[in-house]
């Protein structure tokens, strides 16, 4: 999910408007089948970490540790997780296999809208609104079939709906730390390893919310208080906002500190 910066999606390479239709098939009848799944720079949401671990039946931890390395980018203040492609010749996916993709139900959202890419665009009122973008690879035989699609009903087709909504709400967060919240202490500090475990570890972040004081220095209703017991995705959009109350003040309604 992209923050988009400019005046007008005029002209922009690729943007497909409301509407508008494009062709699209993957299949294993095309000679680029799975070729897409080399030497990848592949960036994973919160979500997709969520979706990857439920799916291999692990914990975040030990997804994140068996399979991404977590990089900070120049002129960003919170780190991102990449996925770690396989030590071979071709640098392939490490859930590919010769049949496809083994982790293809639990995807990640790079790959469920591909040909696509998601974008945010705000306008002059701050209205935020949904782009999206036909930028397949120069070797892609799929844009070549004869199914037409329009975006919205690509991403239907691929179940990309819930996927988006989450990526919509990290965006908000990550939109957050354009200014950097740690000092001297830098991301690697206390307060930047809490703020990683609260958006990649659901498993380690509801241990925090359940095994330490925190319940006893912030209340929150009961009812989600269960839902957090057994829920990822609830514990996950907690976390988001634990993220931006305690490191940027932004009041939230799911928690309130205790007197």
């Amino acid at each position: 999910m992209k923050h988009l910066d400019t005046d007008t999606l005029d002209g922009l390479e690729g943007h497909i408007k409301e509407g508008e239709t494009f062709r699209f098939r993957c299949h294993d009848g095309l000679t680029c089948f799975n070729r897409c799944c080399r030497n990848l720079n592949l960036f994973l949401s919160p979500y997709d970490v969520l979706r990857l671990k439920q799916g291999l039946g692990i914990t975040a931890g030990e997804f994140i540790d068996r399979f991404t390395d977590a990089v900070l980018r120049e002129g960003k203040h919170f780190p991102e997780l990449l996925l770690r492609m396989n030590d071979d010749a071709e640098a392939t996916c490490s859930f590919l296999s010769e049949a496809g993709c083994t982790a293809y139900e639990f995807r990640p959202d790079t790959c469920r809208t591909f040909p696509a890419e998601h974008g945010i665009y705000y306008d002059d009122t701050g209205k935020k609104k949904r782009v999206l973008f036909l930028r397949p690879p120069a070797f892609c035989e799929g844009i070549h079939e004869e199914r037409e699609l329009t975006m919205d009903a690509w991403q239907k087709d691929q179940n990309a709906e819930k996927h988006n909504a989450m990526n919509e709400l990290w965006a908000e967060v990550e939109t957050l730390f354009a200014n950097n919240p740690w000092g001297a202490e830098g991301p690697n500090g206390q307060r930047g390893k809490m703020a990683f475990m609260a958006a990649y570890n659901v498993d380690a972040f509801r241990s925090f919310l359940f095994e330490s004081s925190f319940l006893k220095r912030c209340k929150i209703k009961s009812d989600l208080k269960m839902k957090l017991k057994r829920d990822d995705v609830a514990v996950m959009k907690f976390g988001f906002e634990w993220i931006k109350l305690f490191l940027y003040g932004v009041p939230s309604n799911m928690m309130k500190m205790k007197k």
